[in-house]
């Protein structure tokens, strides 16, 4: 698959996704989006057909290229869907919302044929990351939520070990604030997959433990 997409305004990939989050940040970023979004597939927004889209480039720019005259086939034996379909799925749905960003628009003939799609996922990501990252304050305010149920998750640990441990409420918010601290970190691609993986499991231990109190 070439590198670069024809068209005056379709970026490389090198140059589209050099901030792009690791492919383990960017998948669980995903998910998190699903799961606030709470869409059927079919009415998933903008940002995750975006974001997905790219993630398929990324991912087939990464496969090595097949043998002459062979079709790849990925596990449980089918061919790997092209990622210029998931490219055509983002320029319909800027067509019809008007939602492109990028300096050519989805009806641009730069775009067409062959791989040219791809230059549009390309155009939109650059566009869409460089305008998340350069939102120092959200940035900030994210990291400084990091920083702080870190903090409130050791003063609750010292607590416990001193034999005085918080009450379970008190405990339930802070499983909450961390899973919401750590999903907004993996937003932005700050590498908090473990630590949201762990939130998460605690948090549900102490929903279990609470609805067996109750019965």
């Amino acid at each position: 698959m070439p590198n670069h997409i024809a068209g005056p305004a379709a970026p490389t990939a090198e140059e589209a996704y050099a901030d792009a989050p690791d492919d383990e940040v960017e998948m669980l970023a995903l998910m998190n989006l699903v799961r606030a979004e709470d869409r059927t597939p079919q009415e998933r927004g903008r940002e995750w057909m975006l974001r997905y889209a790219a993630q398929q480039d990324r991912a087939a720019l990464r496969r090595p290229a097949p043998p002459a005259g062979s079709v790849p086939i990925r596990p449980g034996g089918r061919p790997p869907r092209d990622p210029a379909d998931f490219a055509n799925q983002l320029r319909e749905l800027d067509r019809r919302d008007g939602s492109g960003r990028g300096l050519l628009g989805p009806d641009a003939p730069e775009w067409d044929g062959g791989d040219n799609p791809l230059g549009y996922v390309r155009q939109e990501y650059l566009a869409w990351r460089s305008g998340q990252l350069s939102d120092l304050a959200a940035v900030g305010a994210a990291m400084r939520a990091m920083a702080e149920v870190t903090d409130d998750n050791g003063r609750s640990g010292q607590a416990a070990g001193r034999g005085e441990p918080w009450p379970r409420e008190q405990l339930l918010d802070l499983a909450r604030r961390r899973v919401a601290a750590y999903m907004r970190a993996v937003d932005f691609g700050i590498d908090a997959v473990a630590d949201q993986r762990r939130a998460e499991a605690e948090l549900r231990e102490l929903e279990v433990a609470g609805g067996s109190a109750r019965r």
